[in-house]
């Protein structure tokens, strides 16, 4: 839904995806607001209804499911004992429908209409887990239906800087438009991508354009003594009111794999209850917003088990993958020009093949190797900079050559597999250079080439 790019189109995939996600027989989306009409909702979309069965004012279709949706903010399922008096009123029995599957489609505070689903034959056909399930697909439905409404107010975007991050390519444009949704939604987001591509700068983004702008944010490394991560998340002990969880703040827990076992456990209740209790007092409401980032394949280390499945599902509401430099070439010209004005400290020229060669290398260290050069050709003092002032291993060429479009969308396990067949291939099987290339000892590569099943003959 998120990447569909034509606006007129968000609506019919979201009620697609919601009858294949619940085998619903039948079902419309429904919008509402001023636009809406004299009601204030609209079918927008149906399937299965003809057009006879959707038109004012002979509407056979209840509108009392929806009603109740939109009055009480929650969902509704007629095998569920709150809403099985739905079945018995006449407008509904009259369609025929056997169960009732509905959910709001909400953003924040607002409402921007609800999913009914039904099926005419199946009494049983939808349960308790189908409506939690369609309420969490709801939640995201409706950010793609917001983001939808303001492209068709504003056309296409061209931007070279988003806040802190920066870059004009079609991975960057994505990434923008994945901040910006998951801005607006209060779930938990996790962030993915590789040393130095800007994991905290997105949660800071994230945090800054939200709800939660006025309040404050905090970067945990969870990498630290277990003890001092327990004391800044729950409190000192004795002092629960200067934890992070007593604040109205985002928090981002940073390198989240490295989160100790004991404390997973407790994260993952959290993000459960959505509450907490300090010892010898009531339970208090979770008020802050949990980010997490990592540059580690959280899946594999669930399949693993040094990593909870629970929390990776939990905190894997909504994710954003932070493209590598070198799947976005074309913006080093922007990021040398931002880091030359961010150190030097008069005009500086750079050459068109010094430019051309900063392109060409990989950057296995990502935005931040880039910007350390920059910050060391600032250091020379001149006015010019070529080439031959670009270190060593920037001028060799070192690293892989840029993966191409097939690796979209791929795991970071997946992603080490292709680069370590692309360097072998590239270095004609020569373990030596393939470990040189991929800047790694070849120690380490012989473990990956055994790990990974890959025989270089």
């Amino acid at each position: 839904m998120g990447a569909e790019t034509d606006p007129g189109q968000v609506l019919p995939r979201i009620l697609d995806a919601a009858i294949e996600l619940t085998d619903a027989e039948r079902g419309f989306l429904v919008v509402v607001g001023p636009a809406a009409g004299a009601e204030g909702m609209r079918v927008a979309e149906a399937r299965g209804f003809d057009a006879a069965a959707l038109a004012a004012p002979d509407v056979r279709v209840s509108r009392t499911v929806i009603r109740r949706v939109l009055e009480r903010g929650r969902g509704v399922t007629t095998t569920g004992a709150l809403d099985a008096d739905v079945l018995a009123v006449s407008s509904v029995r009259e369609t025929g429908a056997r169960a009732i599957l509905a959910a709001p489609l909400r953003l924040g505070g607002e409402v921007l209409g609800a999913l009914y689903l039904d099926h005419r034959r199946l009494h049983e056909a939808f349960s308790e887990e189908d409506l939690a399930l369609l309420e969490v697909f709801a939640g995201q439905a409706a950010l793609a239906m917001d983001w939808a409404a303001r492209d068709e107010l504003t056309g296409e975007r061209s931007l070279r800087r988003y806040g802190p991050l920066v870059g004009g390519s079609p991975p960057m444009l994505a990434l923008y438009d994945e901040v910006e949704r998951a801005a607006r939604s209060p779930d938990p987001v996790l962030i993915l991508g590789e040393t130095g591509t800007g994991k905290e700068l997105v949660a800071r983004e994230l945090h800054r354009r939200g709800p939660a702008a006025a309040r404050a944010f905090h970067a945990l490394p969870c990498d630290l003594p277990p003890a001092a991560v327990q004391a800044h998340v729950f409190g000192p002990p004795g002092e629960p009111e200067r934890g992070l969880l007593e604040q109205a703040a985002t928090l981002l827990l940073d390198d989240v794999d490295a989160l100790p076992g004991p404390l997973q456990t407790q994260v993952a209740w959290l993000l459960k209850q959505r509450a907490w209790t300090p010892p010898a007092l009531a339970p208090r409401p979770l008020r802050c917003r949990v980010l997490a980032s990592s540059r580690a394949d959280l899946r594999q280390l669930a399949g693993q088990g040094s990593f909870r499945e629970d929390l990776f599902y939990r905190l894997d509401v909504l994710r954003i993958v932070v493209p590598p430099l070198r799947q976005r070439r074309e913006d080093v010209p922007l990021l040398v020009e931002e880091f030359l004005g961010r150190h030097a400290q008069r005009a500086v020229e750079v050459s068109s093949k010094a430019l051309e060669v900063l392109g060409a290398y990989a950057w296995p260290g990502n935005v931040r190797e880039l910007e350390n050069e920059v910050r060391r050709l600032c250091a020379l003092g001149r006015r010019r900079i070529s080439a031959q002032q670009l270190s060593p291993e920037v001028r060799a060429g070192g690293g892989v050559s840029a993966p191409g479009a097939e690796l979209a969308g791929l795991t970071l396990s997946e992603l080490k597999e292709k680069l370590v067949r692309q360097a072998l291939a590239e270095c004609d099987g020569n373990k030596a250079r393939a470990a040189r290339q991929l800047g790694v000892p070849r120690s380490t590569l012989y473990h990956l080439l055994e790990r990974l099943g890959i025989d270089p003959a």
